[in-house]
């Protein structure tokens, strides 16, 4: 008679089975794309690298692969060290009023040379544009601290000072920016890049999280219940903590400490926009027709309406963002929203129109 094979060993093999699967695919894109943050940039090894840091930074952090990148400025594909020499080499044309890109999920900071929005905004409004590299797979929250840090040496060590700072996000970095902003010590280190910033903008930037990676979340609850697809559902289940931030939107380490990963719910902390800045939301809409519901439902492509302008149906009166703060696009899609030139209008229009002091 034969023996009923034991299914948690079964579920064991498929757990290693899925981490085999996961390190062989690191070490191919690592032969693939170079063993240094400070290789010279190249679109397909730099591409890939985005590409596994999107779904398993969080692992290659903690194991201190060089595969795994480091919040920091980069120009030209290097990193540039946050020293005033540092600086002043990097950037010889640098004015005192600096836009500083940060962008979004399984991209690299290469993503903006789409629609060049930093070097027109230099030239139409002599912003110095600064772009910001990270490792997306790792919490939201940890990678707001880090952009803390990066821009507190930045106005520290720029080469003239700074009397102005704009922050632009697309999508998972809109979140980041915001991460910041609420996680700074305006009574230390961050008290000085806080009170340069005039603006910031966000470019479909779910405010009020995502519907992929909900779905995405569901599918491995109900894929893990099925044997045969279970090293699917392992798989799922390992995408990185910084695309399950995406979930809900979160941005502080108290919305994620202590939760369960798998939680629907989740966890969500009121976070007031920071007083004194100008903030500006960004919408995409796939349809053509801004009150078109099922515009309204797919936004983007990605992110939702509601989402990307912080204000849901169910409490319209809860807005992240005044409607006067808020311009919505009908054509744009998501990865659209670095090139089209509607976007990049809205943009110069708003920073273009001075604060008063």
């Amino acid at each position: 008679m034969s023996e009923t094979p034991n299914d948690g060993a079964g579920q064991h093999e498929d757990q290693d089975e899925s981490t085999r699967v996961e390190r062989a695919v690191m070490r191919g894109v690592e032969r693939v794309a170079g063993v240094t943050d400070e290789i010279v940039h190249h679109r397909g090894p730099n591409g890939a690298r985005a590409l596994v840091n999107a779904f398993f930074g969080d692992r290659l952090d903690v194991a201190g692969s060089a595969l795994s990148h480091t919040m920091g400025v980069r120009r030209r594909g290097r990193s540039v060290p946050l020293t005033r020499e540092g600086l002043a080499a990097a950037y010889p044309e640098a004015t005192g009023e600096v836009v500083v890109l940060v962008h979004g999920l399984l991209v690299t900071e290469t993503f903006w040379q789409q629609g060049r929005f930093g070097n027109r905004l230099h030239e139409d409004l002599g912003l110095t544009p600064v772009t910001v590299r990270y490792n997306t797979g790792l919490r939201i929250s940890h990678n707001g601290h880090d952009l803390d840090r990066i821009l507190a040496a930045l106005v520290a060590h720029w080469p003239v000072p700074v009397t102005r700072l704009v922050l632009v996000g697309h999508s998972m970095g809109g979140l980041v920016v915001h991460s910041a902003l609420a996680q700074a010590d305006v009574t230390g280190p961050g008290a000085e890049w806080v009170s340069r910033v005039s603006d910031t903008v966000t470019l479909g930037s779910p405010h009020l999280g995502a519907p992929l990676e909900r779905g995405a979340n569901h599918a491995a609850r109900a894929l893990g219940t099925l044997r045969h697809v279970r090293p699917l559902a392992d798989l799922l289940r390992s995408r990185s903590v910084g695309i399950q931030d995406l979930r809900h939107g979160n941005i502080l380490d108290e919305e994620w400490d202590g939760v369960d990963p798998a939680d629907r719910r989740g966890r969500r902390v009121d976070v007031p926009l920071h007083p004194g800045i100008r903030h500006l939301a960004i919408v995409g809409l796939l349809g053509k027709k801004v009150d078109s519901r099922v515009a309204q439902l797919f936004g983007d492509g990605i992110v939702t309406a509601a989402s990307a302008r912080g204000s849901g149906r169910r409490s319209p009166e809860h807005r992240r963002f005044p409607a006067e703060d808020v311009v919505v696009l009908p054509g744009v899609s998501h990865l659209a929203l670095v090139r089209d030139e509607t976007v990049y209008a809205a943009i110069r229009e708003r920073l273009g129109a001075r604060v008063d002091p």
